[in-house]
């Protein structure tokens, strides 16, 4: 159900505290099931949602700070460092080479 849940809420505003709030669950446990079934941090796993939501974006066309409001990114620096960090390109890169 939670990961049902962060796949329909992705592109808002979700934290741990969230997440723990809407499943009636203490957050402690919440991050140590999710990880335990996951295989990662709920931060992690949200933060890759966006990732590949936003490069499927940038690979259609719309532009990079489109792209990082649309999937729940606050601000373009952040998203900018995330998706450098995980892709190895800028958004703009990925945009104009269609690099997949």
């Amino acid at each position: 159900e939670v990961l049902q849940y962060i796949g329909e809420h992705y592109s808002e505003e979700l934290s741990l505290d969230i997440l723990a709030q809407n499943f009636f669950v203490s957050k402690y446990h919440l991050s140590h099931e999710f990880s335990k079934s996951v295989g990662t941090s709920i931060y992690r796993y949200i933060l890759l949602k966006r990732l590949l939501s936003a490069r499927q974006l940038l690979l259609g066309g719309v532009t990079p700070s489109e792209a990082a409001l649309r999937c729940g990114f606050k601000d373009y620096t952040s998203f900018f460092r995330a998706f450098k960090g995980e892709y190895g390109i800028s958004p703009r890169a990925c945009c104009l080479t269609g690099n997949k």
